[in-house]
């Protein structure tokens, strides 16, 4: 009978320590008996892909005064002596040469897969490749050809574009390496609202960032211009301000200013003024800054609002407006006068020449056939009040009549 297995329990070690590895921006914590590890001492650790060579990070800290970790830490086998070095330094040879047969191969087979890296594990009884691919990779050809080739056992990881541009790294717009490389362990999540937030210019191309996704940065300073731009009005929006109607052209709580404008003045007053002294109108349209933008457009009154004058005359249309004619002056034009307006018009630089005489128009051609009488004939009926009209020809006609006869 089998008995029930149970938990193991993590194994309490006195010291613990950082350890980075040469692939990695990230430190992971180990455990250690040995107080004397120094600072940059190469270690041998176990980790979750096998035996692997990292660098101390830092002097080893007592685990009595720290806080206690919940997950249990990995063990660091020994400090690396020369020949792990060099087993080190070789694999980085085996490495070069398995991603060239690993990249031959997928072009071989046609797979839509892009190889980032090949590495070998310290005992060299593992190989791991990394490749970048937009849908998912069928890879069994692939690893059958890659194990003939390797004798060893192989693991293919697929990544995203985000931690491709943290694997590879670059230079950002603001002229630092990028935060994902730099120092970020993990990938928060970046929506288009943060930027909206902000008060930034919805420019895709601005907002990316070398992976083609929204940049880090944009979370770093969210929940200060969230608790900034608490109770203002959107941008764009109409707001009544001493009385007269405005609409918010733009805001900036970094400088303390926001800049209102209508048809006719814009007004340029403080973050504190527009949260407090500012009544938001909706329904309201308010015409932008320009005459030749809001020439003939229907004024749109909000309650409450003063200074603001109501047309009287709402049957003129805008066009008679601009031209200044009201409805009272309209008059009904009679017909003469629109045929005289239809005439045509000489060009008085044509006025002294002759009209040229058109063409001689073509008769139309005839088509074969019986001909047609021009004139319908007239024929006799019994019935006195009844003429019956035919179109047969004229000898005809007479001759049928002379045999009735």
């Amino acid at each position: 009978m089998n008995e029930p297995r149970t938990a193991e329990t993590p194994k309490n070690y006195t010291y613990s320590v950082s350890v980075k590895f040469d692939n990695s921006s990230r430190a992971y914590s180990f455990g250690t008996e040995n107080p004397d590890l120094k600072n940059g001492d190469a270690v041998v650790v176990e980790t979750q892909q096998g035996v692997e060579l990292g660098r101390v990070q830092g002097t080893p800290q007592c685990t009595s005064k720290m806080v206690p970790c919940r997950m249990p830490q990995r063990p660091i086998l020994r400090i690396a002596d020369e020949e792990d070095l060099q087993d080190y330094e070789t694999n980085k040879e085996y490495s070069r040469e398995a991603y060239e047969i690993c990249n031959a191969e997928i072009t071989n087979l046609g797979l839509n897969m892009h190889l980032l890296r090949a590495e070998y594990m310290l005992d060299r009884s593992k190989i791991l490749f990394i490749y970048q691919s937009e849908q998912r990779v069928d890879f069994r050809e692939l690893l059958k050809r890659l194990g003939s080739q390797l004798h060893c056992r192989i693991e293919l990881r697929q990544i995203g574009e985000r931690d491709k541009a943290k694997m590879v790294g670059g230079i950002g717009m603001c002229g630092m390496e990028c935060c994902c490389s730099r120092f970020k362990t993990h990938m928060d999540v970046i929506s288009i609202n943060m930027a909206k937030t902000q008060l930034l210019a919805l420019n895709t191309e601005k907002l990316s960032g070398m992976c083609g996704k929204l940049m880090c940065c944009l979370k770093y300073e969210n929940d200060n211009y969230k608790e900034l731009t608490e109770g203002l009005p959107k941008m764009g929006a109409h707001v009544e301000y001493d009385g007269v109607m405005y609409r918010v052209a733009s805001m900036n709580v970094m400088s303390n200013e926001a800049r209102l404008e209508n048809s006719e003045t814009y007004q340029v007053i403080s973050i504190e003024d527009l949260r407090t002294k500012a009544i938001v109108r909706k329904g309201v349209t308010v015409g932008r800054k320009g005459p030749q933008r809001s020439a003939g457009k229907p004024a749109h009154i909000a309650p409450g609002v003063r200074n603001v004058e109501t047309p009287t005359d709402f049957r003129a249309t805008n066009s008679e407006k601009n031209r200044g004619i009201s409805s009272e002056s309209k008059k009904v034009t009679p017909a003469s006068d629109l045929s005289d307006r239809r005439k045509p018009r000489r060009n008085d630089a044509h006025a002294g020449l002759k009209p040229q005489a058109s063409a001689p128009k073509k008769p139309a051609a005839r088509t074969a056939g019986p001909r047609r009488p021009k004139h319908p004939v007239h024929t006799e009926t019994n019935n006195p009040n009844v003429t019956v009209r035919s179109f047969k020809s004229k000898k005809k006609a007479e001759t049928e009549k002379e045999e009735a006869k």
